[in-house]
């Protein structure tokens, strides 16, 4: 049985969760996802977490949802099959929900569900020798987890289509290129940059980091008179936070800033 394991580090700021089940490339099972709707929910209680750091053992980020298992899921009666769906996604919307960044690192596999849950992240690193794939086709199925809106926000619906309809993999390079990942880094340096990366993100100021996240959700579904009204009543709410005065201090004195995430 797979353990989600999540461990904290730099004075409880960063939340990792790492996923391990490497004998099966890290694919998840209904019960894993359960397991990591739990942990996301937890951190989600947590105000001393800033950011969360979710990667992969094994040198796989994830092969999406187990296909060994399949055949009994394939079995069940239709309704039963979608409620377990709605359910196991949910982890998904958790993510997306948080009011901290989430960011990925992919050390090598990353497909299906497994490419959705990559992102449902903020930011995404891959190691030189990731590979992706909105691999649905292969066995008959289409996206599921939240890919058909996910992957379009991030590459675009001409290219979530084309990785839909040929199932192709893609490389590192190739996903940086489209805008699966933003980074990529040699395999031997992927933790290191991410780790640097989290720590950058932990110093930065929470709560703009927090409306800041809430706003590219909303836009995704808004107009621009909508965001406009929006970003006014977000902005004249930071504008009297202790980051906000300090950050300007900062700027003024020629300093970097001492967030507090008040």
């Amino acid at each position: 049985s797979m353990s989600v394991v999540l461990s904290y580090e730099q004075a409880g700021r960063i939340a990792r969760l790492t996923l391990s089940r490497p004998e099966a490339k890290n694919a998840l099972r209904p019960a894993d996802w359960q397991q990591l709707l739990l942990h996301v929910d937890d951190i989600a209680r947590k105000p001393e977490v800033h950011v969360v750091w979710l990667s992969g053992s094994g040198g796989a980020f994830s092969s999406g949802g187990d296909l060994k298992t399949m055949p009994q899921r394939l079995a069940m009666p239709i309704a039963a099959r979608r409620e377990q769906l709605l359910r196991d996604s949910r982890v998904i919307l958790a993510l997306q929900q948080l009011d901290v960044p989430v960011v990925a690192a992919i050390p090598g596999v990353c497909m299906g569900a497994g490419l959705s849950l990559a992102l449902s992240c903020d930011l995404r690193l891959a190691s030189e020798s990731a590979t992706f794939g909105a691999v649905f086709h292969r066995v008959g199925l289409s996206a599921d987890f939240g890919l058909s809106w996910l992957l379009p926000q991030a590459v675009g619906t001409a290219k979530a289509m084309h990785m839909l309809m040929t199932a192709a993999v893609l490389g590192a390079q190739d996903a940086r290129a489209c805008g699966l990942v933003q980074e990529v880094h040699p395999d031997a340096e992927l933790e290191s940059a991410a780790l640097a990366l989290c720590e950058k993100l932990a110093r930065g100021p929470k709560l703009a980091q927090a409306m800041t996240r809430r706003a590219l959700g909303r836009a995704a579904t808004s107009d621009l008179a909508t965001m406009l009204e929006w970003e006014a009543h977000s902005q004249s709410l930071l504008s009297k936070t202790a980051d906000a005065a300090e950050g300007v201090l900062a700027f003024s004195e020629k300093r970097p800033p001492n967030f507090r995430g008040e």
